[in-house]
């Protein structure tokens, strides 16, 4: 026995509901087409005889067709498949040719979606009609027929397709994207879910003409732009045309088996107006199911070492043409990552080392360069933070770097597991500053303070308060050492003077510091410069030897000076 919750029922009622009306409506409609073949008769003009046949094609589509003879006996035959849905009804209306009467029709929104033939040949699109009346009688009859038709046609086509979930709307399309044929060309076409990826599929074309080509292309289904799913019309050729979201590169092509540059659009042929209304039916259902698909898809990550881990496990060697793009992750929040670039002349490896909590998770994207789809990481307020080398060389610090993707599902992986790997490091993240009172953290300060070797230079620093039972003045010295000898520069100052909003990382080609300055950048600093007294300065820095020496400092001085401000 069957069990259904309530929502459930209802869903079930509803598609009944619907399956009742659309019975309901196909005998009405079939009723009116046969009063309506009944009325298209045989017309005379003083140079031309039109010999009219209707056709029923299926659920509200017809054929109207006419043989057209002149007097001297010169036929042509002329032919139009449309579906009475598609008519405007506001359009339909009689109007008279010289000797000849005819009931106008034209398409909703002036849409090419009447296919004529011409002596049983395929012509075009069209978007108007005229079926020819034997008088004013018999012109109005046919306006009034068709009139009633058109609101039938419509419950019609509203409940052609009954697909009620993702996998029977999945399935569908596998079996009607199909071969297209036209006079001049072929196209076999197929479409196949790609198992490994919640709404990824494979679409193949391969046309044949004059010459024959292979096309390919994988993508998700949610990353379509639903509001961009439209028929494509070019001469005799029909199809259905959509792009992805905001016009991004996220489809894979590949040409007779050669990769080429990832592309932002499709056309799926057809071999008519109804298969293309119907894969745009369908792909407009779909395109959302997909889109919670995915969502669903992703894993919930419950630690740190499982994001982190999940960043390292979808970093991947890549090969673009003759290069092959060696990448690694470790899986860790002070991140290291690494590409070895490898041609048969050279190789090369680039390394950046930065903090996760330091990435603007705002702006993480990915996006395409050519045949290259990448992941920008770039650091909040685009600060220098991270420590780059290349081939062992330390070089400048540098504010971003990309992350090369395999396809658009590696991508939004990625691109999701490293969001949560920026939340949950920053979450876990906890500074070496202790928590328990002023006296605590100057003492901290005091022994943090460390010397700095930077190329050939040499920073000998140190923080001391300048009477031990005040915790509120302080000194700060720094010896600076170079080849071309050496400077002792000394600043004293209090805590309580420092603008602690504008304490922050100073960064400066492969030197790191922290930077000081006073509450209104006053100069109230007192300056000494190998033990004579220098004008007084509003601003000082400590050299530190990485970030996370820096992001400490930070920390313990802004909670210093807000504590000595009495905040």
């Amino acid at each position: 026995m069957l069990a259904f919750t309530k929502s459930a029922t209802q869903i079930f009622l509803v598609c009944i509901l619907f399956a009742i009306d659309a019975l309901a409506q196909q005998p009405e409609f079939n009723k009116l087409f046969t009063e309506l073949e009944s009325v298209v008769g045989k017309v005379e003009t003083s140079k031309y005889t039109y010999e009219p046949q209707l056709l029923f094609e299926h659920t509200s589509v017809i054929k109207y067709s006419y043989t057209k003879t002149s007097t001297k006996g010169t036929t042509n035959s002329y032919a139009y498949e449309l579906n009475i849905a598609d008519i405007d009804p506001y359009t339909v209306r009689e109007s008279t040719e010289r000797d000849l009467i005819v009931v106008n029709l034209k398409i909703k929104n002036s849409q090419d979606l009447i296919k004529t033939f011409q002596d049983q040949e395929v012509k075009s699109y069209t978007e108007e009609l005229q079926i020819v009346a034997s008088n004013i009688d018999n012109a109005r009859k046919i306006r009034q027929i068709i009139e009633k038709a058109i609101p039938i046609a419509e419950k019609i086509m509203l409940n052609k397709l009954s697909l009620k979930n993702y996998e029977e709307m999945l399935s569908w399309l596998e079996t009607n994207v199909k071969d297209a044929i036209y006079s001049d060309e072929s196209y076999a076409q197929s479409l196949q879910r790609d198992a490994a990826y919640a709404g990824k599929v494979k679409l193949s074309i391969v046309e044949t003409g004059r010459s024959s080509k292979q096309a390919d292309y994988s993508f998700n289904l949610a990353d379509i732009n639903v509001n961009t799913v439209r028929f494509d019309i070019s001469g005799s050729e029909f199809g259905l045309e959509f792009e992805t979201k905001r016009k991004n590169n996220l489809i894979k092509f590949s040409q007779d088996g050669l990769s080429k540059p990832f592309i932002n659009d499709i056309v799926i042929k057809t071999n008519n107006v109804e298969e293309a209304r119907d894969l745009q039916t369908v792909l407009t259902l779909i395109i959302p199911e997909a889109e919670a698909q995915v969502e669903s898809s992703f894993p919930v990550f419950k630690t740190k070492s499982d994001a982190l881990a999940a960043v390292s496990a979808g970093t991947k060697t890549l090969a673009y043409g003759d290069n092959t793009y060696e990448q690694s992750f470790n899986a860790d929040c002070l991140a290291e990552y690494a590409i070895t670039q490898i041609s048969e002349s050279k190789s090369e490896k680039k390394q950046h080392v930065f903090n996760w909590i330091d990435i603007n998770d705002k702006v993480i994207d990915y996006d395409i360069s050519g045949s290259k789809m990448y992941i920008e990481l770039i650091t909040n307020k685009k600060q220098k933070l991270m420590k780059v080398y290349d081939n062992g060389e330390l070089l400048p610090y540098d504010e971003s770097f990309k992350l090369y993707c395999e396809d658009a599902e590696n991508a939004r992986r990625q691109q999701y597991a490293i969001k949560k790997s920026i939340e949950l490091c920053r979450k876990s993240y906890r500074p070496l500053v202790p928590n328990d009172g002023l006296k605590a953290k100057v003492n901290w300060l005091t022994g943090a303070v460390k010397d700095v070797r930077e190329g050939g230079d040499t920073y000998s620093q140190s923080l001391a308060l300048v009477d031990k039972g005040n915790l509120e003045k302080f000194k700060f010295t720094k010896i600076e050492i170079d080849e071309k000898g050496s400077k002792e520069l000394i600043y004293e100052l209090n805590f309580a003077d420092l603008n602690e909003r504008n304490i922050d990382f100073d960064v400066s080609g492969r030197s790191i510091s922290v930077k000081l300055e006073t509450n209104f950048k006053e100069k109230i600093i007192k300056y000494y410069k190998d033990g004579e007294i220098q004008n007084y300065e509003n601003e000082f820095t400590i050299h530190t030897n990485d970030v996370e020496e820096s992001r400490n400092l930070i920390r313990a001085l802004v909670d210093i000076v807000t504590l000595a401000k009495g905040k």
